[in-house]
């Protein structure tokens, strides 16, 4: 939505140019509104990791973070034990969306 109202913008901005500058205007909007796709898809995608994070038992996602890029998902920062973290990767690599996990996590008991 927020990049529909760009474009809109742009469009309205672009009626008082010159043909070149318009088409410079329309190429930028295009690749706003791109971006702001794949941002949008990125966090999506690290949402429905977390959530299914926190819907487990035995997962402590207070000292972890999980982001992704492109179906990639990192997970960086600790867990108590080795089962945690293989349990945490697993979950990851189950989730609907999810092409890849890279693994961050340390294990360092509390």
């Amino acid at each position: 939505m927020k990049s529909s109202l760009l474009l809109v913008f742009f469009s309205l901005f672009v009626l008082g140019c010159n043909p070149t500058d318009s088409k410079e205007l329309q190429r930028d909007a295009t690749k706003l509104a791109e971006s702001s796709t794949r941002s949008l898809l990125n966090a999506s995608l690290a949402v429905k990791v977390n959530t299914a994070l926190a819907l487990r038992k035995g997962v402590d996602m207070t000292k972890f973070s999980v982001t992704s890029e492109a179906g990639t998902i990192v997970i960086k920062g600790k867990v108590s034990t080795r089962k945690e973290e293989l349990l945490v990767l697993e979950i990851a690599r189950e989730t609907r969306g999810v092409d890849k996990v890279i693994d961050k996590l340390e294990v360092k008991p509390d």
